[in-house]
């Protein structure tokens, strides 16, 4: 199985390992809701679906660490620029980070974990 890469123009991020389980990868539909006085509901759908890729990684290496922080601050510069985010089973998604500092934590001696949110819209 193939690990994930991260793709903007001529930068690339390849993790060395793959995202640990549970795979928890929500859609979510963009409605807007809110209540009258009367209590009564009105909603509008502004036709936008999201998918979020929610990759959990477990235990990776300070070089890995290091690799995404500088995509999260030089690259993607946090959800500023959309790139191509390439899972684990060869699929390609233009996304954004939904993260604006680095999610992962040092966790042991120099190893991290934590997870990178990806949002993308259908």
């Amino acid at each position: 199985m193939p690990n994930i890469v991260f793709t903007l123009g001529a930068d690339t991020l390849t993790f060395s390992v793959g995202r640990a389980y549970p795979v928890y990868d929500p859609a979510e539909v963009a409605v807007v809701t809110d209540e009258s006085e009367g209590r009564q509901m009105y909603a509008y759908d502004k036709g936008v679906i999201v998918q979020y890729h929610n990759l959990v990684f477990e235990r990776l290496s300070s070089t890995d660490f290091d690799n995404f922080d500088d995509w999260l601050q030089n690259i993607a510069v946090g959800p500023t620029n959309e790139f191509t985010y390439t899972d684990e089973d060869g699929a390609a998604h233009t996304v954004r980070l939904v993260d604006t500092k680095n999610p992962l934590r040092e966790v042991s001696d120099n190893r991290y974990s934590g997870t990178v949110q990806l949002r993308e819209e259908l």
